[in-house]
């Protein structure tokens, strides 16, 4: 697209407020096509559209493995909530997590880190914008990826210099469609409205562009704290397209779980749908009349109405020798259908297999798991789901801890303060079955060899090792005291006043000692 960087012909396109090249990118943008893997998460597969042959059954069956590996993917990393900690002891560390903590809350975190990891398992990537309220309250609010675009330089580091987010206005009164596109760089927002097939800045609002005033601290060459404005979004991609990892156009594409697995998905659904159809067809035996001339033969309905048509006689003949009701001439012989299915069945079985290997979902079964499996057993089962889970935690996680650098960014401005967002780590804790048993018997012979707060770390029912440690400190005190009360009251009374206090004034010991 240029072959000078991009971020520097940005900048000169942006001083020039020529808008061409946003146009360009959102018309390539607009190309894909994100409803396809939309539609089958929630079961709009191909085979409904199936066309119907006339005198054959037309089930149209779909096994919906794309809810179950969006699902499976999604909460094996994402149902236990990602934990914000903080990994050193500092004055300062304990304001900062509680703010920080009260921004997640109020944006209902949990909630919506589970719904961008299963948005970008799908789309491929997703966004995530910052801002400042009204009341100047911090808040996050995720974008699809159908309507944002992330625009990188074309560097070898290649940093983010701008999103790109569109949408269209309807004006009901004229009955006319109207393309907004808002610009957010390191330092302004430019909201741009279409005019005719050509982009230009927006007159209508006081100040365009706006400052968004979103920034990060960073550190300088001679180590010095500074503010740094940012782009006040984060791209989070789930898998990245190799082959589209460098183009000139500064985009980076992503993959969602179903990209690569469609046909796949067909195949299930044709292979199914078939050996359904075949089984319903042949479900009631055929009738076969010996020695029966239909066209001599006079028949009447149960309504009294003569039967002329050949192919109707057939039909009601077997219909009503099938009740033992009826009985002419000859003799009419069932004709069974032996269905060797276990070829289909097999291929079944395969596709399936193939589906949920490629896809690293396990297919759990009876004869897999046992009655209580061992760690070793869940592993080698699980294997395949670890290895897609640490890829997503490794691309999550650096959209994850751009959030913090963000939101930390957000929280120093607010509170003037110099907050460091390395101070906090990100976890995630994977929802994988465990053998409590086995597990705890572990973290015991552990003793001596790790923390206490390490050992608490690999349970996985514990979400929080040093609160754990914590609220442990203060129940083994709690329990000591009382303890000592059963075994002597009156050492305990003077807990929390002195002895001195029931002394007469002239008895107690003056500041200044004997002179008093």
């Amino acid at each position: 697209m240029q072959t000078t960087l991009l971020e520097q012909f940005y900048e000169e396109n942006k001083a020039n407020n020529t808008w061409r090249w946003v146009s360009d990118l959102i018309s390539k943008h607009k190309q894909k096509d994100y409803s396809l893997m939309r539609k089958y998460v929630d079961g709009d597969h191909d085979i409904l559209k199936q066309p119907e042959e006339k005198g054959k059954p037309n089930n149209r069956i779909v096994v919906n493995f794309a809810r179950k590996i969006i699902d499976f993917g999604t909460a094996y990393i994402a149902s236990n909530p990602i934990r914000y900690t903080a990994n050193v002891e500092e004055d300062g560390i304990d304001e900062y997590t509680e703010k920080l903590q009260a921004v997640l809350v109020d944006n209902d975190e949990e909630s919506l880190s589970y719904e961008l990891i299963e948005d970008g398992s799908i789309d491929g990537e997703v966004f995530e914008y910052y801002y400042f309220d009204e009341d100047g309250q911090i808040c996050m609010a995720e974008f699809k990826a159908d309507e944002c675009i992330a625009v990188y330089d074309t560097t070898v580091k290649a940093k983010l210099i701008a999103v790109i987010r569109y949408y269209t206005l309807t004006d009901v009164a004229r009955n006319q469609k109207t393309m907004v596109v808002e610009v957010y760089d390191e330092n302004e927002i430019t909201y741009l409205r279409q005019e005719g097939s050509a982009l230009v800045l927006d007159t209508s609002r006081e100040v365009n562009p706006v400052a968004h005033k979103v920034t990060v601290l960073v550190k300088d060459q001679d180590g010095k704290l500074q503010q740094k404005p940012v782009v006040p979004w984060t791209h989070y991609v789930n898998r990245r397209r190799k082959h589209q990892q460098y183009r000139d156009d500064g985009l980076i594409e992503g993959m969602g779980d179903l990209a690569d697995l469609k046909n796949l998905m067909d195949a299930i659904n044709k292979a199914v749908t078939g050996k359904v159809n075949v089984q319903e067809y042949f479900k009631n035996p055929k009738v076969l009349f010996e020695d029966l001339d239909l066209d001599e033969l006079l028949l009447y309905d149960e309504e009294a109405n003569l039967i002329t048509d050949t192919e109707r006689k057939k039909q009601y003949l077997a219909k009503m020798w099938a009740t033992s009701q009826i009985l002419i001439g000859g003799k009419a012989v069932p004709i069974t259908w032996d269905l060797q299915d276990t070829h289909e069945e097999n291929t079944i079985n395969r596709l399936i297999e193939t589906l949920l290997d490629q896809s690293g979902t396990p297919h759990l079964r009876p004869d897999q798991v046992g009655s209580a499996p061992s760690g070793i057993a869940l592993k080698i089962i699980f294997y395949h789901a670890d290895i897609k889970a640490g890829l997503k935690m490794r691309q999550y996680g650096k959209g994850l801890r751009n959030r913090i650098r963000i939101l930390t960014g957000m929280l120093n401005a607010k509170y003037k303060k110099q907050w460091d967002y390395q101070d906090i780590d990100v976890r995630f804790s994977k929802n994988m079955p465990v053998n409590l048993v086995e597990m705890v018997e572990i973290v015991t012979k552990l003793i001596g060899q790790l923390s206490h707060e390490e050992r608490l770390a690999l349970l996985p029912f514990v979400d929080d090792p040093g609160a754990s440690r914590e609220k442990l400190l203060i129940e083994q005190d709690e329990e000591a005291k009382r303890r000592m009360r059963m075994l002597d009251p009156d050492a305990m009374e003077y807990d929390d006043e002195s002895p001195e206090d029931d002394l007469p004034d002239d008895h107690r010991e003056s500041p200044e000692g004997d002179a008093a």
